[in-house]
């Protein structure tokens, strides 16, 4: 026998608290009703009472709460393999990882408020096909597409920036990257690229990829990560603690700058939508009600072990033994009650 939910199971402990809690309670009854009366003359001073009943009537209680408690812990069996066939999109994440996104000018920093949003898009992703990219002067198919959502998570936290050869950010080269993952994964469902990034690209024609990526069915949701006025770039050393600012040849401390200009261009160009990363991160919002509006399709199957519930037996008989303690009564007729009353009538007409 198999459970859905086998820590309802503990609380089967209350039967036997609750059980022996009566007991006592019916001593502690009997132990007053001694020093009420003697035991000869309960029958005469209280006929009605009926121990047997009151115990019957706790035992029915008992054991509806028991099966109550089974049912709640959903027994089930039948335990069986099936494919199930998943309809969804295809949603490749690019993220920068080049030296700029260490840079603080967002909490705590760029790459690590990327990684934080990045963990809210795929938790609302979930039933779609999901998967990672990371760039920098080149880029790198980190996470193929893949339906195990906990998978691209585990990906994701071992992301740190800097890790990829060359510096510098290249967006066309995360662009043509993200192309060549999506033809390589046979989909009939929509394709979506989004671009975690501070836009600083210097090099190629990220706008000319990204028509072509929207001329082929492939918005780009790009998502600025960073501010305007820019932060100086920490150097870091071999200990990862702060050792100074990046500079350039003559000296001066490097801003690094947040280039919305560039990534409305590339949104724009492949028929997507440009997001600004925030503190509160409301873009997530937007980004899935944008995702969600493309064309679904299948996905391929999925192996899912499924099982059939039983809770229905042991809810019935609970509800059965439930019923029977309501009806029956905790008293008893009194013994003779019918000859007394004549009797006493009797009596007093004469």
């Amino acid at each position: 026998m198999l459970w859905g939910e086998p820590r309802v199971l503990i609380l089967l402990w209350l039967v036997p608290i609750l059980a022996g809690a009566a007991v006592w309670a019916g001593f502690s009854r009997r132990r007053r009703l001694r020093a009420w009366a003697e035991t000869g003359l309960w029958p005469r001073l209280a006929p009605a009472r009926r121990p047997a009943r009151r115990g019957a009537k706790l035992s029915l209680f008992l054991l509806a709460l028991a099966f109550a408690l089974a049912a709640a812990a959903r027994p089930q069996a039948g335990a069986r393999t099936v494919e199930v066939e998943r309809r969804g999109i295809d949603v490749l994440v690019a993220l920068d990882v080049s030296l700029s996104m260490e840079a603080g000018d967002v909490v705590p920093n760029r790459i690590e408020r990327s990684k934080q949003e990045i963990r809210e898009l795929l938790d609302g992703l979930r039933g779609d096909r999901v998967g990672l990219l990371l760039f920098s002067g080149t880029s790198f198919l980190y996470c193929p597409l893949t339906l195990d959502v906990a998978a691209a998570h585990l990906f994701l936290d071992a992301v740190k920036a800097d890790v990829l050869p060359d510096p510098g950010t290249n967006l066309e080269a995360a662009l043509t990257g993200a192309r060549d993952a999506f033809a390589a994964t046979a989909g009939e469902g929509g394709q979506a690229l989004v671009l975690f990034t501070d836009g600083e690209s210097h090099e190629g024609k990220p706008e000319e990829m990204a028509r072509a990526l929207g001329e082929a069915g492939i918005p780009v949701l790009t998502v600025g990560v960073g501010t305007p006025a820019g932060e100086p770039i920490p150097v870091l050393d071999a200990n990862g603690r702060p050792a100074g600012y990046k500079k350039d040849r003559s000296g001066t401390v490097v801003l690094s700058r947040l280039d919305e200009a560039t990534l409305r261009q590339v949104a724009e160009a492949s028929r997507g939508a440009y997001f600004p990363a925030t503190l509160g991160g409301r873009e997530i919002g937007d980004m899935l009600g944008f995702l969600r509006r493309l064309e679904r399709g299948e996905l391929g199957g999925a192996l899912r072990r499924r099982v059939d519930e039983r809770f229905q037996i042991p809810a019935g008989v609970a509800a059965i033994f439930f019923f029977l303690a309501l009806l029956l009564p905790e008293a008893g007729r009194p013994a003779g009650v019918e000859e007394t009353v004549p009797l006493l009538t009797e009596e007093r007409d004469a």
